[in-house]
């Protein structure tokens, strides 16, 4: 297996994409990691949609919990260090994700496991960028010190996820035909949205954080709740432009070597 999708954004991130649209637009051939019935489970794109008319009563690990077996008895969505994890256990050295966790003002991720996990797997992590809610310009340092090379596809810096921010420097610009070699280790390759496909209020940045703090208070998941918000408020574009973005990382992934 060439590379693995992570769940987490498809199960409980895209409120208003419905799954026809999410099966039409998949690439063949592209498997994502969940957990069903307290079991890993590696599966098409078919096989895992069913789930998300479940997704309420759907868990979202991290890969703490999968490095623990803290899965046993459950349903659950896996996030990109889930998947990183599930990936290292089969020896797949690929996984593909949208938004990344990274370090925030979130109760439970002030460090999200993303960023370990990048740090210590040697897995090549294909992404968009760290989510907007997020400290980026300290989330890059983190990666940095802790020896993780950060690729820029076509471009040599990472300005934000779905929104336009500042921009921060990676350590490598890399093209198409760099994709054929790139060097084993613990990588982390950009695929930015393009620009004028993001949303432009950033009014619903700092109202959608509120809304995650709401979530976050009463008990609920942080991110959920934010991409909800950000569903409604730009009336689904986020969830189409996160879709597009997760399938443009999956077309990357098909195209990447690792020497």
């Amino acid at each position: 297996m060439k590379y693995l999708v992570e769940t987490a954004l498809l199960g409980h991130g895209l409120m208003s994409v419905d799954d026809d649209l999410i099966v039409s637009s998949w690439p063949e051939d592209a498997l994502l990691a969940w957990v069903e019935g307290g079991n890993i489970t590696i599966g098409d794109i078919s096989e895992f949609i069913p789930s998300r008319k479940k997704s309420k009563d759907w868990e979202r690990l991290d890969g703490l919990a999968v490095e623990k077996e803290a899965y046993v008895g459950k349903n659950a969505f896996l996030t990109a260090s889930a998947t990183m994890a599930v990936a290292k256990k089969i020896n797949c050295n690929i996984v593909v994700t949208a938004g990344i966790g990274g370090i925030g003002d979130i109760k439970t991720e002030k460090l999200s496991y993303d960023l370990p996990a990048l740090s210590k797997m040697g897995i090549t992590l294909v992404a968009t960028s760290p989510k907007d809610m997020l400290d980026i310009p300290g989330t890059f340092d983190y990666l940095h010190e802790n020896g993780v090379n950060t690729y820029g596809y076509n471009r040599q810096d990472c300005n934000g996820y779905i929104f336009v921010l500042e921009p921060v420097k990676l350590k490598k610009r890399i093209s198409e035909a760099d994709l054929s070699n790139i060097p084993a280790g613990c990588n982390l390759v950009l695929n930015s949205i393009p620009e004028d496909r993001r949303l432009k209020d950033l009014s619903i940045l700092s109202n959608g954080i509120a809304a995650g703090k709401e979530a976050e208070n009463n008990g609920d998941y942080y991110h959920p709740a934010v991409n909800g918000y950000f569903d409604k408020s730009s009336n689904g574009l986020s969830s189409i432009i996160q879709l597009e973005s997760l399938i443009s990382n999956i077309n990357i992934a098909k195209n990447i070597t690792i020497s």
